[in-house]
C-alpha cells in the first residue's frame, strides 16, 4: 500500500457573530432571572455567554452565574454549542436534522462533522455574496455491512460513519457556509470544525499504531463483584510520518504553534480510524537522510 500523505487541520474558533442561522434552539432550561430564587441543583441558562450553569445553594437571588463561583457552576455550552465546544463528547442533539449557517470571514478550505450519531447524510452549501452558490454536495452516511453474505445483507448490523470531511471547499472568504446534516431521532454531532487543512510529509510509514484510552470505571469490589461505568473515550495514535528536507523547518514550527491546541490529524483516507481530532503529546524529527527525514509522532484525542 502506498503511505498517505498527513494532513492537519487547524480549527477556527467559532464565535456567536460568526453564526448567522440555525434551527437548534437555546432552551435547555429557562433564562436565570436577577429577581428569581433557585433552589440548590437548579439549572439555568445564560444565553450572553451560551453557557448552562447549577446553583449551589439554596435561595440563590441576584447573583449573575457568569461572576457568582460560590453561586453557580459553570455546567457547559448550551445545545445549540454544543458542536463548537472542542470536545468531541459533548453533543449537539436535534431530532431527524440540524442546520448552521455560519459566516468564518476568511476561507475554508476543510469542514468535519465528528462523532455523528444516528446521521444518514450531510449536506455542505457555499455561498458567495456576489457569485450565489459556488459549491454544494452531500455525503451518504448510510449504514454499511461488516461482511457481506445474504443473511448478514438482510439481517445484519451495519456500521455508520463516525466522521463526515469535506476537504474541497472553494476559497470564498466572504461566503457564508450551509452545513446541513440529516439523521434518525437520535441525532447528534459531536464536532463541527472549519480550517485550513495543511499537507506534510511523503506519507505516514507502515506500522502505524492506534488505539483508543478509555476512562471507564472497571473495578472489583470485596465480594468479587465487577463494577463497570461506561464513560468517555479519547483515541491515541503513533504515526511514522517521512519528511522532505524542505518542509522539516516548516513541520517544527507548525507543531510548536498547536503545541496546546486541538487538531484533526488525518493520517490515511482509508481508515476512519487513522483520523484522530486532538494534541500531539510529543515528536521527534530524526535528520536520517540529505532528502529526507523521518519523524515519531504520538497524538492524544479529546473525550
Amino acid at each position: 500500500m502506498t503511505p498517505s500523505t498527513m494532513r492537519v487541520v487547524r480549527p477556527l474558533s467559532i464565535t456567536p457573530a460568526m453564526l448567522v442561522s440555525t434551527n437548534i434552539s437555546e432552551a435547555d432550561y429557562a433564562e436565570w432571572l436577577a429577581g428569581a430564587g433557585y433552589a440548590k441543583g437548579a439549572r439555568v441558562i445564560a444565553t450572553s455567554q451560551h453557557k448552562v450553569y447549577e446553583s449551589l445553594v439554596d435561595s440563590n437571588v441576584g447573583h449573575a452565574p457568569a461572576g457568582s463561583p460560590d453561586q453557580w457552576v459553570e455546567v457547559g455550552p448550551t445545545n445549540r454549542w454544543k458542536a463548537f465546544d472542542q470536545s468531541n463528547s459533548t453533543q449537539t442533539r436535534a431530532q431527524n436534522f440540524l442546520t448552521y449557517t455560519l459566516k468564518p470571514g476568511k476561507a475554508v478550505h476543510t469542514i468535519a462533522a465528528l462523532n455523528l450519531v444516528d446521521a444518514t447524510a450531510m449536506r455542505v452549501r457555499v455561498t458567495d455574496p456576489s457569485l450565489g452558490l459556488i459549491y454544494d454536495k452531500t455525503v451518504n452516511l448510510a449504514g454499511q455491512l461488516l461482511v457481506s453474505t445474504w443473511w448478514d445483507w438482510f439481517l445484519g448490523p451495519r456500521t455508520s460513519p463516525k466522521q463526515c470531511i469535506y476537504a474541497d471547499l472553494p476559497s470564498a472568504p466572504a461566503a457564508d457556509i450551509t452545513i446541513d446534516i440529516a439523521g434518525n431521532v437520535g441525532l447528534a454531532v459531536g464536532v463541527i470544525l472549519l480550517g485550513q487543512m495543511r499537507t506534510f510529509s511523503m506519507g505516514v510509514q507502515m506500522g502505524a499504531r492506534i488505539g483508543i484510552t478509555d476512562y471507564s470505571r472497571k473495578e472489583r469490589n470485596e465480594f468479587g463483584d465487577t463494577i463497570l461505568v461506561e464513560r468517555p473515550f479519547a483515541r491515541r495514535a503513533n504515526w511514522s510520518p517521512v519528511l522532505r528536507a524542505a518542509e522539516v523547518d516548516a513541520f517544527v514550527d507548525f507543531l510548536a504553534d498547536v503545541r496546546a491546541q486541538p487538531c484533526l490529524w488525518i493520517g490515511s483516507g482509508r481508515y476512519e480510524a487513522m483520523t484522530v481530532y486532538g494534541i500531539y503529546k510529543s515528536f521527534e524529527v530524526l535528520i536520517a537522510y540529505f532528502d529526507y527525514s523521518t519523524c515519531e509522532l504520538e497524538l492524544e484525542g479529546l473525550t
